[in-house]
């Protein structure tokens, strides 16, 4: 799958609190690659985010939280 946004920064923290560790993720979204996504900049944004969330997705178990903010 290509990848519609570049990872910009990484920061990893440790929450000692919660006995937890979170990652942030700074992505820029990139701009269409075609003609027919050109012509419709939603339908680009929406296949953006879902892409983004696929990743986030990913390397995640069961019991681990994910949150995205835009």
């Amino acid at each position: 799958m290509a990848h519609r946004f570049e990872i910009d920064n990484t920061i990893t923290r440790r929450y000692i609190r919660f006995n937890a560790t979170g990652t942030q993720l700074t992505v820029r979204l990139l701009l269409p690659s075609n003609d027919d996504e050109a012509r419709d900049p939603v339908s680009h944004f929406l296949g953006s985010v879902n892409n983004l969330f696929v990743n986030a997705l990913q390397k995640v178990s069961d019991s681990d939280m994910v949150g995205i903010t835009i």
